[in-house]
């Protein structure tokens, strides 16, 4: 080997052993921080997710009512608020559209006032200093002057749990925390600068830091233009003051989101299928048949949900599609979640009951009051990581879409292929003709961005393709896919879909090799944004698949959701 690739290796490897021996240093640093926040005589102790570096953190926490994260964030910024405030601290409240969190700009002059006042009066509050992200900060109930003074932000953490029964059922741990960004006097302009870039401002004019909270900026719907200022508002508007002004880049419209869901193991259901399928057929079914009409499910719909509101809290609502079916799990009375029959959606004369997922796909933008952007979640796909609502919508309403390196098959749809590629060749079909242009690729089996107005022109357009496949009780290979592919599809060769990447994975968990997967699927989930648990084989005992998934999703996703009955939590 010549000595200079040598050399070069030798000093790559050094590299190496002083980034790791870095990283092992900051690791026991926050260790021994932590203990010592967490010191005997303190509250209990419980462990949190945090960023790669730590994988988990252990904090002192107290006991709060279940809620979601979103609710135990207001509920620190509100505190904090009212106490700098009432002291005679003005703050700048940047209202973020695009992600969970919520920051606060605090002048510099009154950076170490406000720090000190939060740690004296607001219980079992943490400060942390010295990070780029909550989830490694240093964290302290009376951080040093010095550190405060060399932090240009400052987290705010309120570190909580719910319990039930004596055990901890929900944890709020660094995804509440609240951010303080400082910002510098400027005195070439008389207004101040931001310690740290940001995107909403680099600078603010003394009278952008009020004592009274900003009042939050309206939803609007995209199809409907955003006001335009006059020349009038323009002329008397501080333009160091951009804060309460939605930003042209800030996706501020509402979002749903619609699950469909089915209880295959539901006698009635069963019966239900079975008698359809008879007629269908014109045969008995046997009882050996009538087995293989079960679907069996892993409770993936209660860990979708978890992974719901932990990862995208911005979601307005969601709508959870089923035939005569609740999980028994849900609750009746939350607010934010809404069970529709499909009798609620499907046109007068509908065949009914349909057992065909194209068919009832066919009618969710038929819900009432869903938005105009909506997303769609099939129950075995899952958030991974924290999400901001631009990885699914542009700010001017644009949808994402999401394309595989798998090309959609030659030729026309056969009987033995899968019923989705049967879909995706006719999609194919329909959007030659609105484009003369060829769809060549698959769509990832992620969540779906779909609009209303673009099914309704879907169904205005080719009303008789949409309402057979409706009347299709079961899949056939002439149904289309009105919120899949030809959706997608259809929308970007009308100019209101484009292409977006996604850190996205598949993982078929009836193949042999699924528990490896799974293991390494868990490892990665800071890297991932969402993936997707399909059961494509059977290289496995059903019981055994049935076993690890529910094992890795017990694990993944601890916590249950606010939307969850206590007594029915696993």
């Amino acid at each position: 080997m010549p000595l200079r690739t040598t050399l070069r290796r030798l000093r790559s490897l050094e590299s190496i052993v002083a980034q790791t021996a870095r990283r092992d240093l900051q690791r026991r640093r926050v260790r021994r921080l932590d203990a010592a926040v967490a010191a005997p005589g303190m509250i209990e102790s419980v462990q949190f997710d945090a960023p790669a570096l730590h994988r988990s953190r252990e904090l002192p926490a107290r006991t709060v009512p279940l809620r979601s994260p979103r609710e135990h964030s207001q509920e620190l910024i509100g505190q904090v608020q009212a106490l700098l405030h009432g002291a005679g601290i003005p703050t700048a409240d940047f209202l973020v559209h695009t992600a969970a969190d919520r920051t606060l700009g605090i002048r510099a002059e009154h950076w170490s006032r406000a720090t000190e006042l939060i740690a004296k009066n607001l219980d079992q509050v943490l400060v942390g200093t010295g990070a780029r992200r909550a989830g490694t900060a240093l964290y302290s109930p009376h951080p040093a002057e010095e550190d405060v003074e060399r932090s240009p932000i400052i987290y705010v953490l309120a570190p909580a749990v719910s319990r039930h029964r004596g055990r901890v059922v929900k944890r709020y741990g660094f995804e509440t925390a609240l951010r303080l960004h400082r910002w510098n006097y400027d005195a070439e302009t008389g207004g101040y600068t931001a310690a740290r870039w940001n995107p909403r401002a680099v600078q603010l004019s003394a009278s952008a830091f009020r004592t009274t909270p900003l009042p939050p900026l309206g939803h609007r719907e995209p199809s409907s233009p955003a006001p335009v200022a006059g020349p009038a508002h323009i002329a008397g508007e501080d333009p160091l003051d951009p804060l309460a002004q939605t930003p042209l880049m800030a996706v501020d419209f509402p979002i749903d989101v619609v699950y469909t869901w089915v209880d295959g193991t539901d006698p009635q259901w069963i019966a239900r299928k079975r008698a359809a399928a008879e007629q269908n057929t014109g045969e008995r079914m046997s009882e050996a048949a009538a087995a293989d009409l079960r679907f069996v499910a892993h409770d993936e719909l209660r860990h979708s949900l978890r992974s719901l509101e932990q990862y995208a809290p911005w979601v307005r609502h969601i709508y959870l599609v089923t035939d005569r079916q609740r999980p028994e799990w849900l609750r009746e009375d939350h607010p934010r979640i809404t069970v529709v029959d499909h009798t609620e959606i499907a046109p007068e004369g509908s065949l009914l009951p349909s057992f065909n997922s194209q068919a009832i796909e066919a009618n969710l933008h038929r819900i009432e009051g869903l938005s105009e952007h909506f997303i769609y979640f099939n129950d075995d796909v899952f958030l991974s990581s924290p999400i901001a609502p631009d990885l699914f919508f542009h700010p001017n309403g644009i949808a994402s879409m999401y394309l595989s390196k798998a090309h959609v098959g030659p030729g026309e749809p056969i009987q033995a292929e899968p019923a989705s590629d049967s879909a995706g060749k006719n999609a194919r079909a329909l959007v030659r003709e609105v484009s003369g242009r060829r769809v060549s690729r698959k769509l990832f089996h992620t969540p779906f961005a779909l609009q209303r107005s673009v099914s309704q022109e879907i169904e205005h357009r080719w009303p008789e393709v949409v309402q057979a496949t409706r009347d299709s009780q079961f899949r056939r290979i002439d149904d289309i896919t009105l919120s899949g592919a030809l959706h997608m599809n259809y929308a970007y060769a009308t100019g209101r879909a484009v292409t977006h990447s996604i850190r996205y994975r598949y993982l078929n968990v009836g193949s042999a090799g699924a528990a490896k997967k799974l293991r390494r699927l868990h490892k990665d989930r800071d890297v991932l944004q969402t993936f997707c648990l399909n059961e494509a084989t059977q290289e496995l005992p059903p019981e055994v698949i049935d076993q690890q998934v529910r094992d890795f999703l017990a694990h993944r996703f601890p916590d249950v959701s606010s939307f969850e009955k206590l007594d029915a939590a696993v």
